[in-house]
């Protein structure tokens, strides 16, 4: 992934074509665009990079450190029982 892309949010069809990117801090405006076009009847995605994400970019790393970190965190995602955490049992 381009590292300046990973800096955007993007707005994607349903074959994951980007329709239209947006600066970080203007994300009511790309919330704003992704609501039109859904009243439009075109279903869309809203990629948005993620703290860790965003954190990464910020200090530098690489596509390949940043893809690195993502991978990561999915895997320890993956890794937890969906009741390790639950309260109610």
């Amino acid at each position: 992934m381009d590292s300046e892309l990973a800096k955007l949010i993007s707005i994607k069809d349903a074959a994951g074509q980007i329709l239209k990117s947006f600066d970080l801090q203007d994300r009511d405006k790309a919330f704003d665009y992704a609501n039109e076009l859904e009243e439009m009847g075109i279903e869309v995605t809203l990629n948005e990079p993620s703290l860790p994400e965003t954190l990464i970019m910020s200090l530098g790393a690489s596509t390949k450190e940043r893809e690195d970190l993502m991978t990561e965190l999915n895997e320890e995602i993956d890794d937890h029982v969906p009741t390790c955490c639950s309260a109610a049992e």
